[in-house]
């Protein structure tokens, strides 16, 4: 049974051939690509909410190297280790993007033999079109994933109905995650620590600054797991580079000078320091 439930009077979303309806006659047809569009007008906050096809394209070229592929495998080594055995799991990710981490993980549970379906939502259509195409074209995750255009912070998602709940770089809605986890179910989380990307910011500014390194404590939550990945990457081209800066929140905060420089550097190593921390729903 869906997770999904109609982003306008809140019913439950049943598919419908080509389409998904509910039962006060609401219908969301799937695209080309085959994800749903459940972000109404009135959530729209901009003509094209969300990351824009240069940033998508940036970053599904960047991660298709490879190189955040350990923060990909710990998240589902995490996510594996704290499911109950012998359920019907519903994986919701929340903020997937253009679905890197979200295809992995459905690859990976689909290896394990689990019962499972995973949903992954994000504010971005050029993202989520990105990550429904990745999905069609892999016949292993197929039938395992249904992507969908949504706000994070009001998630087209049934009260209490997942298992588990991740969120990767994304902005956090820690109200909307409580209503629709079950009791028992989990939240991991991905976030960058102090020392991510230093030597990338080292080459942007003139005083590069740590990262903020907090460990958030949730009402409602336990944490119950944290594990990190540190390590460098050498990126051996300028569009690697280019295509890691533009993935980032520097894109948006540095000046024409540190762009420039960033422009000619040829090649880069740096460092990974992500934290993937685990909570429990109470």
């Amino acid at each position: 049974m869906g997770i999904l439930i109609c982003p306008i009077c809140k019913s439950r979303l049943e598919p419908n051939g080509q389409s998904f309806c509910c039962k006060h006659g609401h219908s969301f047809d799937l695209s080309a690509s085959g994800y749903l569009h459940l972000l109404p007008a009135n959530q729209m906050r901009s003509k094209i909410p969300g990351d824009n096809k240069q940033m998508v394209r940036a970053r599904k070229e960047f991660l298709s190297k490879g190189y955040y592929q350990p923060v990909s495998d710990l998240l589902n080594h995490q996510v594996l280790e704290h499911c109950k055995k012998g359920t019907a799991l519903q994986i919701l990710d929340a903020g997937c993007g253009e679905g890197y981490y979200t295809n992995r993980l459905t690859a990976e549970f689909s290896r394990s033999g689990a019962e499972f379906a995973v949903t992954g939502l994000d504010i971005s259509k050029f993202a989520v079109d990105a990550a429904a195409k990745a999905a069609k074209s892999d016949r292993d995750i197929a039938g395992h994933v249904q992507y969908g255009v949504a706000s994070i912070f009001d998630l087209p998602v049934k009260d209490h109905s997942c298992h588990v709940v991740t969120n990767l770089f994304a902005p956090v809605c820690m109200e909307e995650y409580r209503r629709v986890l079950k009791r028992g179910g989990i939240l991991v989380f991905a976030v960058t620590s102090t020392m991510h990307l230093w030597e990338l910011k080292q080459a942007i500014y003139d005083e590069p600054y740590e990262n903020e390194k907090v460990d958030h404590e949730y009402e409602g939550f336990k944490m119950v797991g944290k594990e990190k990945v540190h390590t460098t990457i050498t990126l051996p081209n300028q569009q690697d580079i280019d295509n890691l800066f533009t993935m980032t929140p520097y894109y948006y905060k540095s000046s024409v000078e540190s762009t420039e420089r960033l422009h000619h550097l040829g090649s880069l190593t740096t460092q990974i320091d992500v934290d993937i921390i685990t909570y429990q729903a109470l």
